[in-house]
Parts: C-alpha cells; sequence; structure tokens
C-alpha cells in the first residue's frame, strides 16, 4: 500500500563553515534515494541552520522500514559532517485532517 507523506527536517547548532557542508551533503543524500526531485534545502548561514522539505507529497510504499532508512541515513549524513548538531525530522501524513 502507498500513502503520500510530508517530510520536513531542521538541522541547527551548526559550527560557521558546517552550514554549506551539511546542505552539500543532505543534498548528495537525497539525490542517492531518489528524493531530490521531491525535497529541497535551504539554508541560513548567519543562523547555522538547514532545511529540507517537501512542498508535495512523497508516495510512499512500505512507509515503515522506508522511513526508518530515510530518518537513520539523514541523521548519519549530518553528524558526519557536524556531530554537534541537533536533526529533527517529522513526517507529515497527508491523508490525516487537521
Amino acid at each position: 500500500m502507498s500513502i503520500p507523506v510530508g517530510l520536513s527536517l531542521d538541522v541547527s547548532g551548526l559550527q560557521p563553515g558546517e552550514t554549506a557542508r551539511v546542505a552539500e551533503a543532505l543534498t548528495a543524500f537525497l539525490t542517492e534515494h531518489d528524493l531530490d526531485r521531491d525535497v529541497a534545502v535551504g539554508e541560513e548561514t548567519s543562523a547555522g541552520q538547514v532545511s529540507a522539505w517537501s512542498e508535495y507529497p512523497i508516495i510512499v510504499t512500505r512507509f515503515g522500514s522506508w522511513a526508518d532508512t530515510i530518518e537513520q541515513g539523514a541523521h548519519n549524513t549530518v553528524r558526519a559532517v557536524a556531530p554537534a548538531a541537533r536533526v529533527d525530522l517529522r513526517w507529515s501524513f497527508e491523508d490525516e485532517d487537521d
């Protein structure tokens, strides 16, 4: 069964010089997982933050195992560049009523 989900990822607590490297690493990670067309990456260098978000639902089959892979991979990607950064990854389920 496929479901539509949204993805929101915020990385904060980055030191000078880490912001661009984290944005590059996350972009490469998303490309590796065929999410580069679905998820945008932005950076706020002065605030030491990087964000990634989906503007449209991502259609996913077997969400549980797929989500675990994406969550762990995103955390590992950020930690490899910025070990002290804080990573907040959230899923939204497009079929849920507000």
